[in-house]
């Protein structure tokens, strides 16, 4: 069976918590609030409203303010919606976010200068083989291996070097992480980059990618 994955994308928004307050709850506007950095809560900002506008799309019914809370592994979860499962990322002026009817992880990660060292310290020698060939790999292996976690529920710092990736002809993994296979896709984003996804088993996701007005539904 084909897992369906709906992903929504935007630009950081500029709204204002107050704006929020019908399609939020008190207790995530509360978490919002506690984030010091204006750019990190005007992307977390973001992403709760992508994940609104993909839940309007996928669950039509749904009330609003979404309850949204995490799991002790820091998976968000909807309690109302219990088998829908979603994942958000961001990285520089981009948001995205992914729901399903089974898990799904994806990362985002936009191009910006690697870290020296970074490679030989979370990735195998044939991945470090392919970055020396060329660099710009770095970030869609780096995403494959994150969207995995992500759908799995692993922390990055136990599990990066579990998950092993090859790009060609597409992107895969090359063996099984922590003994479960998992399918991978590249989603295209109408910025011009590109999301990894993740799913379980091996058939590919079919996905639908929609670019909401974020203002549309306030």
């Amino acid at each position: 069976m084909t897992p369906h994955v709906t992903v929504c994308e935007a630009s950081v928004t500029q709204l204002s918590l107050d704006q929020c307050e019908t399609l939020l709850c008190p207790s995530r506007l509360d978490a919002l609030s506690r984030i010091t950095h204006p750019q990190a809560q005007a992307a977390s900002l973001t992403g709760d409203l992508l994940l609104c506008a993909a839940v309007r799309h996928v669950r039509p019914d749904t009330a609003f303010p979404l309850v949204r809370a995490a799991r002790p592994s820091g998976q968000p979860y909807l309690p109302d919606l219990p088998n829908l499962h979603l994942s958000i990322s961001h990285s520089g002026d981009r948001v995205v976010c992914a729901v399903a009817d089974a898990p799904v992880g994806i990362d985002l990660e936009l191009p910006r200068p690697v870290r020296p060292g970074l490679a030989a310290r979370w990735f195998d020698a044939a991945e470090q083989a392919l970055i020396a060939r060329d660099l710009s790999t770095f970030f869609d292996l780096w995403m494959v291996k994150e969207a995995v976690l992500k759908e799995t529920g692993c922390g990055l710092a136990h599990g990066l070097r579990e998950v092993s990736v090859a790009l060609d002809p597409v992107p895969h993994l090359t063996r099984p992480v922590f003994g479960q296979l998992h399918a991978i896709a590249r989603v295209r984003l109408s910025c011009g980059h590109h999301a990894m996804l993740s799913v379980p088993g091996t058939v590919s996701p079919a996905v639908t990618v929609l670019s909401p007005h974020i203002t549309n539904f306030l």
